[in-house]
């Protein structure tokens, strides 16, 4: 109940700090209000305040560039209560397991701190221990997000995921991050498909000494870019000192970019958090990767329409961009509209027709990324931004995005935005050039993007469905209204 009451106060501070700075009566940028909030809040906060940090479609870029390095300053608990945790995870000390283990904290923070040890044969590792009473903290933490996203979305609506959707998606992530065990298997993965990669590192995980309270992995030493940024931000660091560590700031979100994107399209699996603490700079420009509690992973991804979407929004195509996002965003359309029609229609024609509402769709959705087109080229807005705005387009339309397809375009604008942090003259568009250009030939799955109806569901649910839709279109879009109604007509669907 502590933890609840000391929210609220914190609450309450600052929501009188905000109406004392609309009443003119107190001056400090709000950016920085928002900051101190997150930090002061602490616990899940922080993480909440550091993804918020990387919606660039919700927040200015000013507030995010502000509370992207938000600092988790928590007081770490005593070594003593270290070793107990350890003692009743793995039953023995950890002086009994490791040759030896350093007494004080080598990073803290708010859901866990950790140490560094030395296995019996001389390997460094690092040893992650949940903080006691975490799990309640955040049960507490979760509940006031809870009512404040419900509060927000009724007043301050987001175009591409409501409010509410990314409480949801952000108490998941949180959720996941209290088991240590799911971040071990995730990282496990990770360092088996990177382990020969050129450009990263990846911390092996210790299965053997690592629980749900307990996470042993290597440790990569080297330069934390969220220390590297605020350095640059607050004038303590000039890109010329990292030089001298073989490290050239500028060319970091290249190898960041490649790294993705081989991640994605060669083994389907990738790191969806390039928050700024989770990467670690290594001399010759290699990056270190860590934290892997935000995974995306969707084999199915790799199809052909993804593919040329892809390779589309690298050559700023953008009319054949949204024609493979639409024929990929339009599946369940293409269930519904497949399981309403008898099945004596041929399935050419519900190809041909799909085909029309996907070019017409697309056509739509291009008018609008077209509109921002002279502020990409006068750098008013970034290039990321048009992931996003196909995000929202589909959603405008209530079309599904596949929930990993949405996660990668998310992972995009963020590591747009992150990136030009570190090099003003970074485009995304030229990484994904180079990435097709240099990987010509992508193992990628047959087609999915297909119009035949794998599975029909039943008639009578395509049927609401579709009767839904229909409403809805009558106001969003009169043309693809009549498309719709005009051809189920021919077939006596009422």
């Amino acid at each position: 109940m502590f933890r609840f009451f000391y929210i609220i106060g914190v609450l309450v501070k600052y929501g009188i700090i905000f109406i004392l700075l609309k009443l003119s009566l107190y001056k400090k940028p709000t950016q920085i209000i928002l900051k101190s909030f997150f930090e002061e809040a602490g616990g899940s906060f922080i993480k909440f305040g550091q993804l918020l940090a990387l919606r660039i479609d919700v927040l200015p870029n000013e507030y995010s560039a502000e509370i992207l390095d938000l600092l988790d300053n928590v007081r770490p608990f005593s070594y003593q209560t270290f070793s107990g945790i350890f003692t009743s995870e793995l039953g023995a000390p950890p002086e009994d397991v490791f040759r030896d283990v350093e007494k004080e904290v080598f990073a803290s923070g708010s859901f866990g701190q950790v140490h560094r040890a030395r296995l019996q044969d001389g390997t460094v590792v690092t040893i992650k221990i949940m903080r006691p009473g975490i799990e309640s903290d955040v049960a507490v933490d979760m509940i006031v997000i809870s009512m404040l996203v419900f509060i927000i979305d009724l007043f301050f609506k987001i175009p591409a995921l409501s409010w509410h959707e990314f409480a949801q998606e952000f108490k998941k992530w949180t959720l996941e991050e209290l088991n240590y065990l799911t971040e071990a298997e995730h990282a496990q993965k990770m360092y088996n498909n990177l382990k020969n990669d050129p450009d990263v590192v990846i911390p092996k995980t210790y299965t053997k000494y690592s629980t749900r309270k307990i996470l042993v992995q290597d440790y990569i030493d080297g330069i934390h870019l969220s220390k590297v940024l605020l350095g640059l931000k607050n004038g303590n660091l000039e890109r010329e000192d990292l030089l001298k560590y073989d490290i050239d700031i500028e060319k970091i979100p290249s190898v960041l970019s490649q790294a993705i994107l081989r991640q994605e399209f060669y083994h389907g699996y990738f790191h969806a958090d390039v928050h700024p603490g989770n990467i670690i700079l290594l001399k010759n420009n290699k990056i270190g990767l860590i934290d892997f509690g935000i995974i995306g992973e969707w084999r199915p991804l790799q199809h052909e329409s993804f593919i040329k979407f892809m390779t589309n929004m690298g050559d700023v195509n953008f009319k054949e961009a949204t024609y493979y996002f639409a024929d990929i965003v339009c599946e369940d359309l293409k269930q519904m509209i497949g399981s309403t029609l008898p099945a004596s229609v041929q399935q050419k024609d519900i190809d041909d027709f799909l085909r029309v509402l996907t070019n017409h769709f697309s056509e739509t959705v291009e008018k609008t990324i077209m509109g921002s087109v002279a502020d990409l080229k006068e750098m008013k807005t970034d290039y990321s931004v048009v992931f996003m705005r196909l995000l929202s387009a589909a959603k405008s339309y209530r079309l599904k995005v596949p929930r990993e397809l949405a996660t990668f375009i998310k992972l995009l604008a963020t590591l747009g935005f992150v990136s030009k942090q570190l090099n003003n003259r970074y485009e995304i568009k030229m990484e994904i050039q180079r990435f097709f250009k240099e990987n010509p030939n992508l193992p990628y799955l047959p087609d999915l993007g297909t119009t035949d109806i794998q599975t029909r569901i039943s008639r009578e649910k395509a049927m609401e469905q579709l009767s839904n839709w229909l409403a809805y279109l009558i106001e969003k879009d009169v043309t693809i209204y009549k498309l719709v109604n005009d051809y189920i007509k021919k077939y006596n669907v009422q």
